[in-house]
């Protein structure tokens, strides 16, 4: 065990005593960072004139958005924003430079948003024809996720489960400002490229550093050769990725909160344009995505470490990780190929991504539904315990019948 101790804490000097490292992981945080502060950057243009700064209009809506924080969306609610929108004279021109919008409907702009988004509003004009009625704005939602799990080829089962669920959930919805954790869920798909780019870069030489430089011969006449360096080398590598990636999510919920706000932790992610059907709040779903996250730098770096040692090159293992995370971002394969998709939806190059984790589509085990974000964490670290035994025998037997 000692000696396992020392190895580990050597293989840890040996990653993150690469200037290369450091680097990457700079490169990596300022990125992540970046998303919360780029959309509030830069100015407003209409028709090549100054309207006005991103900074200030984000200042003016999350003004409002507070304002209507604690609210029921229910029938009140909804008529006072139909009533305000239908101040506007021109529908169909650019009514958000008007003094009627900025006056009147603006203060409501969160409101017109979740009617569009659950109402099955294409356009302003279909907005003010309808008939502010709480009842039908909840079946029209309901309406919308049917059509939705239809489109995603649910099975009846499936269905009916959702079905159950959704009996849970509180209506009328209530309204809160929640801008930081939209904002800290859309950074998990900056960081769904960002974590595999790094721990590629970072740990894909920590096995074939020995042969490229010879010295894995070296290895094999130590006593502790075939067992204890291959250990400490995975938990090292196992290490250095779950301690970084933590690092991205905490700088990213530190900037995404820090400039949008903390309020709305406990707001129904329902009230988003997601079509998640679990009771839960949006601060839980961003919770649930962290832990994801951290369970998936751990397969993803003991994935690429043992890839490399397998191909016996940086290079190969630098490529084909590459290779998967290009496909991961421009593949997608058809819903109606129900399997196929999922199994590619669910892979851990393209899983981190909010419709994937809460994916209306799951897996029946026994008569049940076990839903993505249920499952797969665990499917993940079986994988990892597999990948890692598989591994040895792959370095074990190279020691015996290399070179």
């Amino acid at each position: 065990m000692n000696n396992l101790n020392i190895l580990y804490r050597y293989e840890l000097k040996k990653i993150t005593g690469r200037k290369l490292f450091w680097i990457t992981l700079l490169l990596c945080l300022l990125t992540i960072i970046s998303v919360p502060a780029l959309s509030l950057t830069g100015k407003y243009y209409v028709d090549g004139v100054f309207a006005d700064t991103h900074y200030h209009m984000f200042l003016v809506d999350q003004a409002y958005e507070k304002a209507l924080s604690g609210r029921a969306i229910d029938q009140t609610l909804l008529k006072e924003t139909l009533t305000a929108y239908r101040k506007i004279q021109d529908p169909e021109g650019r009514y958000t430079l008007t003094d009627e919008y900025q006056t009147y409907a603006r203060p409501y702009s969160a409101i017109y948003q979740i009617l569009c988004w659950w109402g099955n509003k294409d356009s302003l004009k279909d907005v003010i024809a309808w008939a502010p009625d709480e009842t039908a704005f909840y079946e029209a939602r309901e309406d919308s996720l049917k059509a939705y799990w239809q489109s995603y080829f649910l099975t009846e089962t499936e269905k009916t489960f959702w079905e159950e669920k959704e009996a849970g959930i509180q209506t009328p919805f209530t309204y809160f400002y929640h801008e930081g954790y939209s904002m800290l869920t859309k950074s998990f798909n900056t960081l769904n490229i960002l974590m595999p780019l790094f721990i590629m870069i970072s740990l894909s030489g920590v096995f074939t550093i020995e042969h490229t430089r010879r010295t894995d011969q070296l290895v094999l006449t130590s006593s502790n050769g075939k067992n204890t360096v291959y250990f400490a080398k995975i938990l090292a590598g196992v290490t250095v990725s779950f301690l970084c990636c933590a690092l991205m999510i905490l700088a990213s919920a530190v900037f995404s909160l820090s400039f949008y706000g903390t309020e709305g932790y406990s707001m129904q992610i329902q009230v988003t344009p997601y079509p998640v059907s679990y009771p839960m709040t949006i601060g839980a779903s961003c919770l649930i995505m962290c832990g994801i996250a951290l369970i998936l730098s751990v397969l993803i770096s003991i994935m690429i470490m043992i890839l490399s040692e397998i191909l016996r090159s940086r290079t190969a293992a630098m490529a084909l990780s590459t290779a998967a995370i290009i496909a991961a971002m421009i593949c997608n394969v058809p819903p109606q190929y129900r399997t196929a998709s999922q199994i590619w939806d669910w892979l851990p190059f393209s899983f981190l991504n909010i419709w994937n984790v809460f994916d209306v589509r799951t897996v029946p085990i026994f008569g049940h539904c076990l839903v993505s974000w249920q499952i797969m964490p665990v499917i993940y670290l079986l994988f990892a315990v597999l990948i890692t035994a598989g591994g040895k025998h792959v370095y074990q037997k190279y020691q015996v019948s290399g070179r």
